[in-house]
């Protein structure tokens, strides 16, 4: 069983969290049963989180291999701005 499989198991329901770029919210993430959704606040500032997130390097496992870690986990992952959300 992976490590991550295992994170998510312990904290599913339990995790609510914002992602800030200073003191302002850009995404807010939520873990609900095996879903995950991240609801876009601020559409700006989430892009610069992803650009500050691809200057770093991006550490430890891709994202696309942590994706599909996760999604073959059982979970689903939604983003979501507003009226609109895509399931990845």
């Amino acid at each position: 069983m992976s490590a991550t499989k295992d994170m998510l198991e312990i904290i599913q329901g339990k995790v609510h969290f914002y992602l800030t770029v200073g003191s302002v919210p850009a995404i807010e993430v939520i873990l609900k049963d095996k879903e995950i959704v991240a609801d876009i606040k601020n559409p700006l500032l989430a892009i610069e989180l992803g650009v500050m997130h691809l200057l770093k390097g991006g550490k430890g496992k891709s994202g696309s291999s942590l994706l599909k870690q996760i999604k073959g986990s059982g979970y689903r992952i939604k983003v979501k701005y507003k009226m609109l959300e895509m399931e990845l």
